[in-house]
């Protein structure tokens, strides 16, 4: 068995050579310079290989593992393995293509700051299952675990290249200890609404008023939040009996701008867009809303920072005039749940200038999207309706994530059952 080769010391002395104190043998030329014990052997093309360790174990270990592979063909030059791992992401990243270039730019925000900030100038022979565990450990620190979850399939695609490139033999992201630890990409969905009706009621009044009808358009169309700041009054025909709202648009974020896109998913190709019944009570509170602040007239980007300009007529804006801003409107959503005591504040800084909650996820304006499905499933809509009511193409998917116990559900469920044994009888 071949055995890790001492560079600071002669393998054959002459008889009278002087050795050093320090080991008791005779010093090589090289002896104190450099890293001591050198692994040697021969790749699959027959051309010597080696690498320097201090350790004579580190060095032994290194060089069973390069002849089993040679001897197993699964052999990688470790220089290889030299190659840092923020070219190989930049290179990943210049790979990916999509219909929507947000898409792009929001998988380039997050390499670039999570997965090549961090770990960018390892080597890739450097990222082992104990990197990638601290690395989740301190993502978490800052980010939620669903977004974690999302970068974390990032960080294991890129390396998955490196794989298949011939520059790693494996994948560390793809180790036992690492899948033990690994973040989800959504959590278990709660049982009962994250907000209930009668939250929602006391919220809309703690909202400015030029605002609070943006609650029903959440909870009484389903809209997404960008969905509701991009609503225009021209996407419902009003001289209809049976109205309906034509969901087109969003107003999001593209490079620091804002832009007007389609709804989320939505390509040039497919629009992703759909149509939702408007109930004549919630189409005469839009009505008042807009008698009250009429529609104002907001031009955008389309789609990214430098589009093509399209004008659109806004339901909701801001009292300047210009489209809202989730930033903004955030603020003043986490201060009316702290109204109605949903969650406390973490210091005492004014609203907009510092002041802070603990966390709501669950709680944000999204819950109201929730809280359309629950109701829609318990009075009695069936779950492929209301997948596409939402935009989804799984209705599996709705049912597991949005469809939650609400109030009275329980009650409903014995009247039901009664009820059947009622006319059994």
């Amino acid at each position: 068995m071949a055995e890790p080769y001492d560079r600071w010391h002669k393998k054959r002395p002459q008889s009278g050579e002087e050795k050093c104190k320090t080991h008791n043998k005779v010093p090589s030329g090289e002896h104190g310079r450099g890293k001591r014990w050198l692994a040697r052997w021969r790749d699959p093309e027959g051309q010597q290989q080696s690498e320097s360790f201090e350790r004579y174990e580190d060095a032994r270990q290194h060089l069973t593992r390069m002849l089993g592979a040679v001897d197993d063909g699964t052999y990688i030059a470790p220089k290889k393995g030299d190659t840092l791992l923020k070219s190989v992401a930049e290179q990943w990243l210049a790979n990916q293509t999509f219909d929507n270039p947000r898409t792009y730019h929001q998988y380039e925000s997050r390499v670039r700051n999570h997965i090549i900030g961090p770990l960018g100038d390892l080597k890739l022979r450097q990222v082992k299952a104990s990197t990638v565990q601290t690395w989740i450990k301190r993502r978490l620190q800052m980010l939620d675990e669903t977004t974690v979850g999302l970068i974390f399939t990032h960080l294991s695609s890129i390396l998955a290249m490196a794989v298949d490139d011939g520059l790693i033999p494996k994948n560390p992201c793809e180790t036992g200890s690492v899948k033990r630890v690994k973040p989800r990409r959504s959590k278990k969905a709660a049982k009962d609404v994250p907000l209930s009706w009668e939250q929602t009621d006391d919220l809309r009044k703690h909202l400015p008023d030029r605002y609070q009808a943006t609650v029903d358009c959440g909870r009484g169309l389903g809209m997404r939040q960008g969905e509701i700041f991009g609503f225009s009054p021209d996407d419902v025909d009003w001289s209809q009996n049976d109205k309906t709202v034509h969901i087109c648009r969003q107003i999001t974020h593209h490079r620091g701008t804002l832009v007007f896109a389609p709804p989320k998913g939505g390509t040039k190709d497919d629009p992703k867009d759909r149509y939702v019944p408007v109930d004549s009570e919630l189409a005469s509170r839009l009505r008042e809303h807009m008698r009250r602040f009429p529609p104002v007239t907001v031009t955008l980007p389309w789609l990214e920072k430098d589009g093509e300009l399209v004008t659109v007529r806004l339901t909701f804006t801001t009292r300047e005039h210009n489209a809202l801003n989730k930033n903004y409107f955030n603020y003043l959503w986490k201060a009316s749940l702290e109204a109605i005591g949903v969650i406390k504040a973490v210091n005492d800084a004014p609203v907009g200038k510092g002041r802070k909650w603990e966390a709501c996820r669950d709680k944000m304006m999204h819950a109201l999207r929730h809280l359309f499905a629950s109701e829609a499933i318990n009075e009695g809509v069936d779950v492929y309706t209301l997948a596409d009511l939402l935009g989804h193409e799984d209705p599996a998917f709705t049912l597991r994530r949005y469809v939650h116990r609400v109030q009275g559900a329980v009650e409903k469920a014995r009247k039901a059952i009664g009820k059947r044994y009622r006319l059994a009888a």
